[in-house]
């Protein structure tokens, strides 16, 4: 098979040959010719290790030029990383000095033509002698060339097992989910990935909000990491581990692990790190409960009471339990629950439900209030004033839910229509 910028027709899958494109002009080698060579090197790359995988050539074949060269930037950043490509890059330092102050020394040559000599020995370019050799000189060139060969044929072997054992790619994931970490702001940090970690990180996901996973277990960062999950593993009561996690801009701290020790240390560690973090614990034990409290939790949820009351409703009342489910969980233009709380300024401040007319104005309903006092109101009258603080339980899909949201933040100047 040839390989050429034009379009390539994959019939068979042979070894593919590699054809360097003529970029050359009497300027030398210009930069754009220089990106276009780079590209077909790496497409014959791509070729080389994922020829039984032509979707991933197809891949970056429909990648722009930015893409690709940020793609080569960090392949080569990666494979910087590993400890064998560092010590071959080191060796052929070392070699192009040795080679150089060697030429020196024996045929007396200036430091130029002997650099010179040096690298186009250890490319095996062919371009000859530049001056006669001695005995001497070539004997040194003869060992210059089998360390070179060595040292580039060890790298390129090293190179190739880095990228084909996945190594690159786990390194990189790695990179990209610890600047995805970084960039996290008002996100939420899930301690414990088990069978209600999971349900909660789940939770999260759908409603596309920004979490963090932390967890001791190797296996269960890595279920994490599968599903796409930013993780740091670790324990969730050690202070770097939360800090890692970005308690101090965190919105909230869910510890869900299987034990109520665990969960007390790390709601105690995570109160002292940030005061205003909204904390839910886990609680196995009943009595443990009130022990969390303590500890700083803003609330603690029994998996076994949760779910003994969740089965006594279905038996009373299982369409409301399924009605429940459906707007808690919907999503696009099906309805479901959603607080939204009224910001200072905004166009909904001190103004009456009657005045606001949400109904008219984006569709949402306003089933209840959530008074900044921290009284329920269910079903408030016409008449109830907005003030700032207020949380609205309204019921709505996403976009009338979006614009409701919209009109209770705050503006430096709004007014009713």
């Amino acid at each position: 098979m040839t390989f050429s910028l034009a379009r390539r027709r994959y019939t068979t899958k042979p070894r593919p040959r590699f054809e360097v494109p003529k970029y050359y002009n009497k300027a030398g080698l210009t930069v754009k010719s220089f990106f276009k060579l780079t590209k077909s090197i790496t497409l014959y790359i791509c070729d080389y290790i994922f020829i039984t995988k032509q979707k991933y050539v197809i891949f970056y074949r429909k990648l722009s030029l930015l893409q690709r060269i940020r793609i080569q930037r960090e392949l080569l950043k990666t494979l910087l990383q590993s400890t064998q490509v560092r010590l071959v890059v080191f060796g052929l330092g070392i070699t192009v000095l040795v080679g150089t102050a060697g030429y020196m020394l024996i045929e007396g040559w200036n430091i130029i033509d002997a650099l010179y000599m040096t690298v186009i020995t250890l490319t095996t370019v062919g371009f000859g002698e530049i001056r006669p050799l001695s005995e001497s000189g070539r004997i040194f060139t003869i060992g210059l060339i089998l360390a070179g060969v060595g040292l580039i044929t060890y790298g390129l072997s090293s190179a190739i097992e880095y990228v084909a054992t996945g190594e690159v790619a786990r390194v990189i994931k790695a990179r990209r989910q610890y600047e995805r970490l970084m960039a996290m702001r008002d996100h939420f940090i899930v301690i414990g990935y088990g069978r209600v970690g999971r349900e909660v990180a789940t939770t999260f996901a759908e409603a596309n909000v920004p979490f963090v996973v932390i967890d001791s277990n190797p296996a269960a960062i890595e279920r994490a990491t599968e599903e796409g999950y930013v993780c740091v593993q670790g324990s969730g009561t050690d202070d770097e581990i939360l800090l890692e996690a970005g308690i101090e801009r965190a919105r909230g701290l869910v510890a869900c692990a299987g034990n109520d020790a665990t969960n007390v240390f790390a709601v105690l560690t995570a109160r002292a790190l940030n005061d205003r973090l909204q904390i839910i614990a886990r609680a196995i034990d009943e009595q443990s409960e009130s022990k969390i409290i303590r500890a700083g939790a803003n609330r603690v949820i029994s998996p076994y009471v949760l779910g003994g009351r969740r089965m006594a409703n279905l038996a009373m009342r299982p369409h409301v339990v399924d009605f429940l489910d459906i707007t808690s969980q919907a999503s696009g233009q099906e309805q479901i629950l959603e607080e939204v709380v009224i910001e200072e300024n905004s166009a909904l401040t001190n103004q009456t439900i009657a005045e606001v007319d949400l109904r008219r104005r984006t569709g949402a309903n306003i089933l209840a209030l959530y008074l900044p006092d921290g009284q329920w109101i269910s079903n408030p009258s016409p008449s109830m004033v907005l003030m700032p603080g207020t949380r609205l339980i309204l019921l709505g899909n996403r976009q009338q839910l979006n614009e409701t949201e919209e009109l209770a933040r705050a503006h430096t100047s709004s007014s009713l229509p």
